[in-house]
């Protein structure tokens, strides 16, 4: 990670925005930058506000308030040159069912004078699709494929995906990703996508935020979630300790002769709090992404309900 950043460092910069639908607001004040040729997952359960987030960047809906700029460029200015530099695979995957898998193809090439003809063949055959077969014909993998190979084929500097593996069984999904991240990583290209599977994004991604009714919560990289939370385990012995008050200690998990805390900056100020609670030869533990992500929904929610 760059130590200083400067304004052509990143593909998305998003200042205060937000969106309402009549009185109901599904994105609240969100600020969010991500760096060009990283990977970013946007995280959220269903109804989190990232496909509204998503639609707002790629120009499908108009933001209520706040400012967003696509590498470098206000996207409210000069929204058709942007698109030009920007690929977007929604969680439907839009495709002319009547058309063949190369008709498709051939379609999608006359909007894109930048189109890459040997990038498409190559893809085609990677991803062994049938070019003569209707789009009706597909499998849902396949067709998420197909969607893939267009978005690839005109070598957009910004990659943007909603749910790109929405519906798939968990074989396909994988090798849905692997496809994405191999063509990706090799070009230093940037990826925007939103997932609700915890496994997936920390599976890819460089950097996560994780969105909860509208609000962003947090974002970090993988990497610096997995230094910086830990699970803490120790025996209780019958009695368990009060360590609600414990400095970074997120949850805490009460089992029948031992007690799980997940923590944030574990050191030697939450060390010595335990210890003075009467905490002896704690195990500290590696986490999980699904771990932070949980007790960090968990927490905003206790919060918001005043617990």
């Amino acid at each position: 990670m760059k130590s200083e950043m400067e304004v052509g460092d990143y593909a998305v910069e998003i200042e205060n925005l937000g969106r309402n639908f009549g009185k109901f607001e599904a994105v609240k004040g969100v600020d969010l930058k991500v760096l060009k040729g990283t990977v970013f997952g946007l995280l959220g359960v269903n109804g989190a506000g990232k496909s509204t987030i998503i639609k707002m960047l790629v120009g499908h809906l108009k933001p209520s308030y706040g400012r967003i700029r696509i590498l470098g460029r206000p996207l409210e200015e000069d929204p058709i040159e942007i698109r030009k530099r920007v690929a977007y695979v929604s969680e439907n995957r839009y495709l002319y069912e009547w058309m063949t898998v190369a008709e498709s193809i051939r379609f999608t090439r006359a909007f894109h004078a930048n189109w890459d003809d040997g990038k498409a063949a190559d893809l085609l055959k990677r991803f062994s699709l049938p070019p003569e077969k209707k789009i009706k014909q597909l499998s849902r993998g396949n067709r998420a494929r197909l969607c893939l190979l267009l978005a690839l084929s005109f070598n957009p500097e910004l990659i943007i995906l909603d749910e790109p593996t929405s519906g798939l069984d968990p074989i396909v999904r994988r090798d849905f990703i692997e496809n994405i991240v191999s063509e990706i990583s090799e070009e230093g290209k940037t990826v925007l996508f939103s997932s609700h599977i915890v496994e997936e994004v920390e599976r890819v991604a460089d950097y996560v935020g994780i969105i909860n009714e509208g609000e962003l919560l947090m974002v970090s990289s993988i990497d610096e979630i997995k230094g910086s939370y830990k699970r803490v385990r120790y025996a209780t012995n019958g009695t368990r300790p009060e360590v609600a008050g414990v400095p970074g200690v997120m949850a805490i998990e009460n089992g029948r002769h031992e007690q799980v805390l997940t923590v944030h900056g574990w050191g030697d100020a939450t060390r010595l709090a335990l210890a003075a609670r009467g905490v002896a030869n704690p195990e500290v533990l590696p986490i999980s992404l699904e771990d932070v992500f949980v007790n960090t929904v968990r927490a905003e929610r206790e919060r918001r309900a005043g617990l």
